[in-house]
C-alpha cells in the first residue's frame, strides 16, 4: 500500500484558492479562515513560501491547518481512507497548480511509488 509523503520543491499546497475549497469552510473555524485568507497573496500564494526554493519561512511556527498531520485528521475521508486521502487531495492539488504532466507531478508520483510500505 502507498503512503503519503510529502516532496521538495513543490509548494502546491501553499496556493490556495478560498473560492475553489469550500470543504475548508466544514472543518476550520471562522478565525482560522481569516488567517488562512490573511496569509494569502494577491496570487493566490502564501506570503511565507519562499518561492525561489519552495520552502515555508515560518515552518516551525506554521498554524495547524499547515500541518498535514493535523489537518488531515479533521476529514471524515481521511479517517476512512487514510494516506489514499492524503496522496488523492495532493495529485488533485498539485494537477491544479502545476499540471497533469508536470516536474512537481512526475516527483510526487515517483516519490509515492517509493513509499510503499
Amino acid at each position: 500500500m502507498k503512503s503519503w509523503i510529502c516532496i521538495e520543491n513543490c509548494g502546491a499546497c501553499c496556493r490556495i484558492d478560498l473560492t475553489e475549497r469550500d470543504g475548508l469552510s466544514r472543518v476550520l473555524s471562522s478565525k482560522d479562515l481569516a488567517l488562512l485568507d490573511s496569509m494569502t497573496g494577491d496570487d493566490g500564494w502564501c506570503k511565507y513560501l519562499d518561492k525561489s526554493n519552495k520552502k515555508c519561512l515560518i515552518y516551525e511556527s506554521r498554524p495547524h491547518f499547515c500541518r498535514v498531520n493535523e489537518f488531515s485528521k479533521l476529514f471524515k475521508d481521511y479517517l476512512k481512507n487514510g494516506d489514499k486521502f492524503l496522496i488523492n487531495c495532493c495529485t488533485q492539488h498539485i494537477s491544479s497548480v502545476y499540471g497533469k504532466k508536470s516536474i512537481q507531478m512526475k516527483a510526487y508520483k515517483k516519490a509515492v511509488s517509493k513509499n510503499d510500505y
